[in-house]
C-alpha cells in the first residue's frame, strides 16, 4: 500500500512541474489586424472606425504613443504602480502575461509581437487561437484587407 501510495504521490508532483513548464512559455496565437500604419494618428482614427463599424469596444488600455517603445503606459501610471513595471517608457503588449482570446479593437505597436514587420501601429480587432477562423471571417466581411498573423503571446508572470 504505501508503495502504491509513494508512486502516485511521485506522479501527481510530477504533473505539477509539467503545468509550470506550461505556465511560462509563450503560446501560439493569431492576431486579427485590421489596418497597419507609420501614424499613431492615421491607427487611432482607422480603430474608432472599426469599433463603430464592427459594434465591438475601443479599449486603448491607457497607452499613447512613444518615439522610443512605439506606444507606453503614462508615466504617472508607471511610477505609481499601474503598471507590472516601474520604468517610463513601458509597454505591455497585448495578450502577454495571460495568452487568453479576446475580441476588442485596439492600437498595438508591431515591434512587440514575433513574425510580424517591425514600426507600424496596428488596430487589433482580436487575438484567437491560431486555428480559429470565426472572428477573421466577421471582421474580413466589413473590412476586406483585414488579415490574421500568426504571432506569440507569453504565458506567465511579467516581471
Amino acid at each position: 500500500m504505501k508503495t502504491t501510495l509513494s508512486i502516485l504521490l511521485i506522479f501527481i508532483c510530477s504533473l505539477n512541474g509539467f503545468a509550470q513548464k506550461k505556465w511560462m512559455s509563450e503560446v501560439p496565437k493569431q492576431i486579427i489586424i485590421v489596418r497597419s500604419t507609420k501614424s499613431y494618428e492615421e491607427a487611432l482614427t482607422a480603430a474608432k472606425d472599426a469599433a463603430k463599424k464592427l459594434g465591438k469596444k475601443l479599449d486603448l488600455r491607457e497607452l499613447g504613443p512613444n518615439a522610443k517603445t512605439g506606444l507606453t503606459l503614462s508615466e504617472a501610471a508607471c511610477k505609481t504602480g499601474g503598471s507590472d513595471e516601474k520604468d517610463f517608457p513601458y509597454y505591455p503588449a497585448r495578450g502577454d502575461g495571460n495568452a487568453d482570446n479576446d475580441d476588442y479593437i485596439s492600437v498595438e505597436y508591431s515591434n512587440a509581437y514575433k513574425n510580424l514587420s517591425g514600426g507600424y501601429y496596428i488596430v487589433v480587432a482580436g487575438i484567437q487561437d491560431v486555428e480559429a477562423k470565426k472572428l477573421l471571417a466577421e471582421v474580413k466581411a466589413v473590412f476586406k484587407d483585414a488579415y490574421g498573423k500568426r504571432t506569440v503571446v507569453w504565458y506567465g508572470p511579467m516581471d
